[in-house]
């Protein structure tokens, strides 16, 4: 059984913020509340690149269940995030390490179902931006069946910086594009691989397609205008899963 979990009041997010950052996924600020305390945590939201925004008095009530909030309420993950430095490690311990990279992705049940296509399909770990990614909630943990608890997620604070560390250590960065990039088949997905998916909405930002280093596209039937990003990860996988074996077999 998964619990969203919900901190309210200063002085628990303050401690929550110092103790287990990794585990925040999302901080609410009443909107038009004041206070020296307050100022100085949106600015250590902003500094560390946290997910949070300013919304009505009313529903910060709603998110903690109380008006006791002092205006801040904190959301944490139903897992808590891995470090970048437990990515590197992962990195380096494999010949070919296979990471995924779903951008933007807003709904749960899409974060989910890409989580559990990960670990069916042998990616190593899972990277998320801070920003406009859906929370790792109770409802993404029951989306993935459980998997979640099989799959390295990681949150990085600059992950621009993460992504050029790695190609300097021999990744690719693939992206997913309905409009361009190359056939499934034409593409080598057998060495270090960061595979780049974008949201529902935006597609991939562009900072990250600044930073691929290629482009993928499925073909499809003209009657479908694209696929779902949950099913274009779970072919992409599926297609990078099939090329891994046939190398170890020539």
């Amino acid at each position: 059984m998964y619990n969203d979990q919900i901190i309210y009041g200063i002085h628990p997010v303050s401690e929550l913020l110092k103790s287990r950052l990794t585990s925040v996924d999302h901080v609410y600020f009443e909107k038009g509340k004041k206070g020296k305390e307050l100022f100085e945590l949106m600015k250590f939201c902003r500094k560390e690149r946290l997910s949070y925004n300013l919304i009505p008095e009313v529903r910060l009530s709603h998110l903690a269940g109380t008006n006791r909030h002092q205006g801040i309420v904190a959301s944490c993950s139903v897992q808590e995030y891995g470090t970048v430095e437990q990515l590197y490690s992962i990195a380096e311990s494999k010949p070919a390490p296979l990471f995924v990279l779903p951008a933007s992705i807003e709904d749960p049940g899409n974060l989910g179902a890409i989580i559990r296509s990960c670990v069916a399909f042998g990616a190593d770990a899972l990277l998320l931006e801070r920003k406009h990614t859906a929370p790792l909630t109770a409802a993404v943990a029951k989306s993935s069946a459980g998997m979640i608890e099989h799959m390295p997620i990681m949150k990085p604070k600059n992950l621009e910086a993460v992504i050029e560390h790695l190609v300097e250590k021999g990744f690719s960065v693939i992206g997913a594009e309905m409009t361009r990039g190359e056939h499934p088949r034409q593409c080598t997905f057998t060495g270090p691989l960061i595979l780049v998916l974008g949201g529902e909405h935006r597609g991939i930002p562009p900072y990250l397609a600044k930073q691929c280093t290629g482009f993928v596209s499925i073909p499809m039937s003209a009657k479908a205008q694209s696929l779902n990003v949950s099913a274009t990860t779970a072919v992409l996988l599926y297609e990078v899963a099939a090329q891994r074996v046939e190398s170890q077999t020539k």
